[in-house]
């Protein structure tokens, strides 16, 4: 069973240090809600006898919600007052003497109110001037740590409250809320807090807003380069005519010089010696191929340079002017043919 135990001597400590009270003073709490308070306290008394306030006092409160006792009270009420916590101590040793008188344990009524009388006059107090508030919004409320106060609690002597720091609102339909945080000192000791008139909501007036600027047209994309296809057409026919040109040029040279050997070999007779009669055969030969490929490059050549120049042209090429321009030229090692221009 929950007990009080005693950890120094003296007679007014000898009270705790009976078993609490075993039957409920609320509800009929069931065997599960017995067990659990049991361990409850017994871990919350543990842990205030190892000076641990902060993790005890909770475990104790809530062995008392799940089944509420004056022993567990009591033992609550010592926790609260070593925490510092000494309006919530107060209370509950106020509690705890009204209960124990109920219950005919007169020594531990008059061992609760003599603690809950010694704590009265070291309690921190908190007065709130709402007077000039309450009148200008009587549906002001108004809060205490989030904990609503009723208008008697709100005024008169002093609210008792645990010493730390303390949030004060006060709120009304139509006004602006109001809250202001104080700290308060350890007891005996009181603070004094002047809740003000809540000032009106500010009712703006609609103001009929611009028209919308038009939203901005979204900047044309730039066509992506993909090529001009007649353009491209006209750069391969160049090429191929170039190379039709080459390939002409080189085998005019050679019959140039086979029609060279042949006249060397033949000058100041009336026959020609059988190589010479060969070397004659493929100089013509050398020549007809010349013929065909120099012809077919200058065509080549000319239509492609005909469809560079008709080719469309971009903004950027008209910009920088383009110009193409072809120069040929003939050698005694063979022909070239140039093809130049800004572009």
């Amino acid at each position: 069973m929950r007990s009080l135990r005693a950890r120094h001597a003296g007679a007014w400590l000898a009270l705790l240090c009976g078993t609490s009270l075993t039957s409920p003073l609320l509800a009929q709490p069931t065997a599960a809600d017995k067990a659990l308070a049991e361990g409850l306290f017994q871990d919350g008394k543990k842990l205030m006898d190892e000076g641990k306030l902060q993790e005890a006092c909770p475990k104790l409160a809530e062995s008392q919600r799940v089944d509420p006792t004056v022993g567990t009270l009591l033992n609550l009420a010592v926790c609260h007052e070593k925490e510092g916590k000494t309006a919530s101590a107060w209370a509950e040793f106020t509690e705890a003497s009204s209960l124990a008188a109920s219950a005919g344990q007169q020594d531990r009524a008059q061992f609760a109110a003599k603690r809950a009388s010694e704590l009265e006059a070291k309690l921190t107090r908190l007065v709130l001037d709402a007077a000039q508030a309450t009148q200008a919004a009587p549906a002001m409320t108004i809060t205490l740590n989030g904990k609503e106060l009723s208008a008697a609690a709100a005024t008169g002597s002093g609210i008792p409250v645990d010493p730390g720091t303390a949030t004060i609102e006060a709120k009304a339909p139509g006004k602006q809320p109001w809250s202001q945080r104080v700290t308060l000192d350890l007891g005996p000791s009181t603070t004094r807090v002047t809740i003000p008139p809540l000032a009106d909501v500010a009712v703006q007036e609609a103001k009929a807003a611009p028209p919308a600027p038009p939203p901005a047209r979204p900047a044309a994309a730039k066509p992506e380069a993909t090529g001009n296809p007649m353009r491209a057409l006209g750069f391969v026919a160049g090429g191929v005519g170039i190379a039709g040109i080459g390939v002409g040029a080189v085998f005019g040279v050679l019959t140039i010089q086979k029609a060279g050997d042949v006249e060397e070999g033949c000058s100041g007779s009336f026959r020609c010696s059988r190589a010479d009669v060969e070397a004659n055969e493929s100089a013509r030969t050398t020549a007809m191929v010349s013929n065909i490929a120099l012809g077919a490059g200058l065509v080549c050549l000319g239509a492609g340079v005909a469809m560079v120049l008709m080719s469309p042209r971009s903004p950027e090429q008209a910009a920088t002017g383009e110009r193409v321009w072809v120069a040929p030229s003939v050698a005694s090692d063979g022909g070239r043919v140039v093809l130049g221009g800004h572009w």
